[in-house]
């Protein structure tokens, strides 16, 4: 019990830090969204542990450490934890790039009411220099499962 607590604070911290550490411009722009990545992740796993209170706690968590719309991103990480724990039984079946699939799907949802929420939506090229975080989304999924896999079998 205590280790599989362990595995999510600990994932989730070091997915607080990927997204919250300076990067480049570059690196900030297309980068996955791993504290997303790792709140669906947890809910599919372990949806007895972490479930809307976790996922709204670490979205405020990321609006104060970016400093923006206060309550966007846990707003947003509430209802794809919401959606995610809604079918968690056919994703938890289905095969890492099934699942990878969906999860840019969802991800392409989150970004448009992210930059829609932002005031961002003023021409194509914005929103589509945006939604190439969906693409590296689908390229993180497969490899944060075999991550999370290989912490798992680490801490059991």
């Amino acid at each position: 019990m205590r280790s599989e607590w362990l595995s999510i604070i600990s994932t989730s911290f070091v997915a607080l830090i990927f997204t919250l550490f300076p990067h480049n411009e570059w690196y900030q722009q297309y980068a996955p969204q791993w504290l997303l990545l790792t709140v669906l992740y947890w809910c599919i796993q372990e949806p007895t542990r972490v479930g809307l209170i976790y996922a709204w706690f670490l979205g405020l968590v990321l609006d104060v450490g970016t400093v923006g719309l206060l309550g966007a991103n846990a707003l947003l990480f509430t209802l794809s934890a919401a959606l995610v724990l809604g079918i968690r039984q056919m994703l938890f079946v289905t095969g890492p790039m099934q699942q990878a699939l969906f999860i840019a799907g969802l991800s392409i949802v989150f970004l448009l009411l992210s930059l829609w929420m932002q005031g961002g939506i003023e021409n194509g090229v914005t929103v589509l220099n945006y939604l190439a975080r969906a693409l590296s989304n689908l390229i993180a999924w497969p490899v944060m499962l075999l991550m999370f896999y290989l912490i798992r079998q680490r801490l059991s």
